[in-house]
């Protein structure tokens, strides 16, 4: 359980650090957006490879999302633990279902999302290290 424990803390830690870059690669998406179409029109294809690094990092956080979760279980965590482990995969799932479906409105629930997901990640890790995850 020990080594789960501070597999937990190590997994939280890297997914923090993952969720900053995803902002990173989202505002570079978006501004290599706006220098390509200050030179004409930004296809489909061209907007996806804009933001194909921010969609592939996506894809990996969600994967440690889930070792998150299972780490936290194996360390025999709680609740207290094991919920908020929990609710970050469903939260990065959400931000598949927010980018890729319905109105514009609904669209930019992406963007709310990703700051619940950084302010859940972040209290987490913060309150892991100060803790040392405890029982």
């Amino acid at each position: 359980m020990p080594a789960a424990r501070a597999a937990f803390r190590y997994l939280l830690t890297i997914f923090l650090a993952g969720v900053a870059v995803q902002f990173f690669l989202a505002g570079l998406g978006v501004f290599r957006t706006q220098r390509a179409s200050d030179h004409g029109t930004v296809g489909d294809e061209q907007f996806g490879d804009f933001f194909h690094p921010h969609v592939v990092l996506g894809n990996i956080l969600l994967i440690v999302g889930i070792v998150v979760f299972l780490a936290a279980l194996a360390g025999r965590m709680g609740r207290r633990w094991v919920l908020p482990a929990l609710a970050l995969p469903i939260l990065v799932e959400l931000q598949f279902v927010f980018a890729n479906n319905g109105p514009s409105w609904f669209r930019a629930l992406h963007v709310l999302n990703a700051f619940a997901i950084a302010g859940l990640a972040g209290s987490q890790t913060g309150l892991a290290w100060r803790d040392r995850a405890p029982a």
